[in-house]
């Protein structure tokens, strides 16, 4: 065992050296190569120096697709992944860090759709870098929505109530044992970005949020070619999965191709708007329960189109302005106020 721990250590020392030569010299890495690398660094061999100096290397360098991908192999590996019996099942994720500047409202989009029949993981994390914000997690707490389930309770609440979460200190195991050095550091790294592709679910759909346009085609076709049907990538707020009320740029991976375009929710008759600032998790949680209960109509326009790409994503309708009018008759029905009071107990 110890010589095949020397053995380990020895790749990673010839493969960081590899990696740390700048944005000209580094060394891109195949897919199984990334999955080792990663695989090394969370283990109990890998010192925190060598930890920090990779995550530096790779932020210098930039991942590549087939990096991506190995690096995701290796998440997943030492991750305790579930598959709810449901079909068409939607995964909705934003970074881990969550928000600092607009208003957090995927989540309210992901209840609506839960609301119209498409079964919604989400899954997140707290106390992470450089953002540290309002997390999916957090919200669910303030709301009263358990948020630190077990993955076998996770999908138990799939199946049963169309909507589960998974936080990263449940099911994360490998990259959780990184995070003490990701909390020093204190810049994003590859691993910010994979977290956002995770599919710990095994769900056919997924809708991802990247920070920059740069990153839209090589997380979709990351997180596409991983097996799933169909990914979109949005440049949404916060870099997370929530698209603003204006035009926004989308890659979209479906069923091997992809295709880039801009989604305008001007297109579905919503008038362009400045998104709210982020608030407290509190402040949060009380503008998302009066919108999803009715009680303000404030913030309908972004939950509904939100929810309406969704709702289509997620194949429960074939185009975008039919999940909005679907998402607009939960709301008048009163379907989608039950779905939150069924989450919150």
């Amino acid at each position: 065992m110890q010589q095949q721990k020397s053995q380990a250590a020895e790749v990673f020392r010839k493969r960081l050296i590899a990696t740390a030569k700048g944005p000209r010299g580094a060394k891109d890495m195949s897919r199984e190569e990334a999955c080792e690398a990663l695989t090394f660094l969370m283990s109990a061999e890998a010192q925190p120096a060598q930890v920090g100096a990779f995550l530096t290397a790779m932020r210098f360098k930039g991942a590549r697709v087939e990096e991506m991908k190995g690096f995701l192999d290796a998440m997943e590996g030492s991750a305790a992944l579930m598959a709810p019996k449901v079909d068409g099942l939607l995964n909705c994720n934003g970074p881990y860090d969550g928000r600092k500047n607009a208003l957090h409202l995927s989540l309210a989009a992901a209840i609506v759709t839960a609301a119209a029949g498409v079964p919604v993981v989400m899954h997140s994390s707290t106390g992470l870098p450089p953002k540290d914000g309002v997390t999916t997690a957090r919200l669910l707490e303030a709301l009263g929505i358990p948020a630190y389930r077990e993955p076998d309770r996770v999908s138990r609440d799939i199946e049963e109530k169309g909507f589960g979460h998974l936080h990263a200190a449940s099911y994360l195991h490998g990259v959780e044992r990184l995070k003490p050095i990701r909390q020093t550091l204190f810049y994003r790294s590859f691993l910010h970005a994979c977290e956002v592709m995770l599919n710990p679910a095994g769900a056919v759909y997924s809708l991802i949020g990247a920070a920059h346009k740069s990153f839209l085609e090589r997380f979709a076709t990351a997180a596409g070619e991983r097996g799933q049907r169909r990914v979109i990538a949005v440049q949404g707020l916060d870099g997370c999965d929530e698209l603003p009320l204006e035009p926004v740029a989308v890659a979209d991976f479906n069923n091997g191709t992809l295709s880039k375009y801009t989604l305008d929710p001007a297109d579905y008759s919503f008038s362009h708007k400045t998104h709210h600032p982020c608030e407290s998790v509190d402040v949060t949680a009380r503008l998302v329960e009066e919108a999803l209960t009715g009680k303000s109509d404030r913030h309908l326009d972004a939950i509904l189109y939100n929810a309406g790409v969704r709702i289509c994503l997620g194949n429960k309708t074939d185009d975008i302005g039919k999940g909005i009018r679907l998402a607009m008759e939960l709301f008048e029905s009163g379907q989608v106020a039950e779905k939150l009071r069924e989450l919150q107990h």
